[in-house]
């Protein structure tokens, strides 16, 4: 997902085997500290893939072991093999995980460039997960124009690189005994690489350096969506657990953003197919049952010819696609066999809105400000992490 698409920000931990057979190897090999560094998941699911830079050096992921130093190679393809190990194609070398490190120019991996390291390894489902480390606030200056502009006003961008490093630190700590701190995709914040560094990043990083939005402290779960529609919803809503910084405010400040309305239809057998519901093959009615304070869909029932099926309203999104179905603020009629949506906002709605910083930084709000109205009862600036 793009920058417009915020949704679930958890992964659930469902791989605890694998995770258990990975724990030796987050330990940091050379050049780049643990404490100023983010391990971020940038290719899943793949079963080859290919490097390329020059002057690279290759190391066993859990020994260390150097295999070759500043060798001209111009890339490198890596493959899955059997009984979780990764082969390095056309040469004699195996291992359970590689880390490819570079000097000077940066390495490309699908099109985009990366710096500092990589490392290969055995994913849970025989593929390949290739995992991007580097330092923290270099991340933070590529991420920038993955999730909003940096030609935004500089308040609004300095909001976002402070919610991005907060999340990143929470995301860290959660997941220390994990193979990846932070995925770059929609599950957790966008990162595709250098490509899109600019001076105005790299500028509202250096200005917030070291800042967080904390309670006493401890940096929160500082999520945030694209559009939250007017009103932002509270966290109890779309996870487990107790997150009293995130609770519903009002947003009047995200609606000029072009995603504030939406509209999207889909054929009642087009539905019944990616909903993937084995007793409906064609969804005939559908009825909103429940929503949260802020009007989302909780919960609504699915109609078929004999059948019918309860969903929530996250995973109801989740099968339609993020794409599609922007947010769960909607409502739906049915006309001539088409279901019709009409809805508020893009993303899960929890947290800062991106839009709404936009909006606040306009009419003349700081970042500060901006962090405190969406995120409750914290402070913002550095601490003794």
């Amino acid at each position: 997902m793009n920058r417009k698409n915020r949704d679930q920000r958890v992964n659930p931990r469902t791989l605890c085997l694998f995770l258990g057979i990975v724990l030796s190897w987050v330990t940091p090999l050379p050049s780049i500290e643990a404490g100023d560094s983010i391990r971020v998941l940038i290719l899943r699911d793949i079963s080859s893939v290919r490097v390329a830079s020059e002057g690279m050096s290759l190391y066993d992921l859990k020994t260390g072991q150097p295999f070759f130093k500043n060798r001209k190679y111009t890339s490198l393809v890596f493959e899955r093999e059997e009984g979780r190990r990764v082969r390095l194609r056309g040469q004699n070398l195996s291992a359970s995980g590689f880390l490819v490190e570079w000097t000077g120019n940066p390495l490309f991996i699908n099109g985009r460039s990366y710096r500092d390291q990589v490392r290969v390894l055995p994913g849970p489902n025989r593929d390949l997960w290739v995992i991007n480390q580097l330092p923290l606030e270099e991340y933070l200056v590529g991420l920038i124009n993955f999730e909003i502009s940096s030609q935004w006003p500089m308040e609004a961008i300095k909001a976002q690189v402070i919610a991005a490093r907060t999340f990143a630190i929470y995301q860290r700590r959660n997941r220390s005994g994990e193979a990846y701190d932070v995925d770059s995709g929609v599950s957790d914040q966008v990162y595709g690489g250098i490509g899109k560094e600019d001076s105005r990043s790299r500028r509202a990083v250096e200005e917030t350096r070291g800042e967080l939005v904390h309670d006493q402290g401890s940096p929160v779960f500082s999520v945030y969506s694209a559009c939250c529609g007017g009103k932002t919803e509270s966290a109890e809503y779309m996870w487990a657990g107790v997150f009293p910084h995130l609770r519903s405010v009002e947003c009047t400040y995200c609606l000029d953003s072009p995603h504030f309305l939406w509209n999207y239809s889909i054929e009642g057998n087009q539905l019944a197919a990616a909903l993937g519901i084995a007793s409906l093959s064609r969804v005939v009615e559908m009825d909103i049952e429940e929503r949260s304070p802020s009007r989302r869909v909780l919960r609504l029932t699915l109609r078929g010819e004999g059948s019918q099926q309860h969903v929530s309203g996250k995973d109801f999104r989740r099968l339609l696609g993020y794409d599609q179905l922007r947010s769960t603020n909607f409502i739906v009629k049915e006309k001539d066999g088409t279901f019709l949506f009409s809805g508020l906002g893009w993303g899960h709605g929890v947290g800062f809105c991106q839009w709404g910083a936009k909006g606040m930084a306009e009419a003349g709000a700081d970042y500060r400000t901006i962090l405190k109205y969406y995120y409750h009862d914290v402070e913002v600036g550095k601490t003794k992490r």
